[in-house]
């Protein structure tokens, strides 16, 4: 697997995730069920990221092998790190770059 290859399947897993995500507190918001955000994100990324390489090896008829096993669980792992980085955590980061308290 490319480096490239793997950052486009990356963008689409996050893709993926977002929707997923957001159907997922929708759905747990409408039977007015009380959750963790980050867990969920976690679960729901981590399941994207791997089902993304595994879908890609099917689709294209790759063998999938303990290489593809690694990959699978680098883009999950890759994957949640995107989704559990929150908005207040980016922001106070950034702030931080600049010298600003959030």
């Amino acid at each position: 697997m490319t480096f490239e290859l793997f950052i486009t399947i990356l963008v689409t897993s996050a893709a993926a995730t977002s929707a997923a995500i957001q159907l997922i507190k929708t759905i747990l918001a409408a039977a007015k069920l009380t959750y963790n955000s980050v867990l969920i994100a976690l679960i729901t990324s981590m399941a994207v990221g791997i089902a993304e390489i595994f879908l890609y090896y099917g689709k294209n008829g790759l063998a999938i092998t303990g290489a593809t096993v690694l990959y699978a669980v680098c883009m999950g792992l890759a994957n949640a790190v995107g989704a559990t980085t929150s908005y207040d955590l980016v922001k106070s980061f950034i702030g931080s770059l600049f010298g600003k308290t959030p």
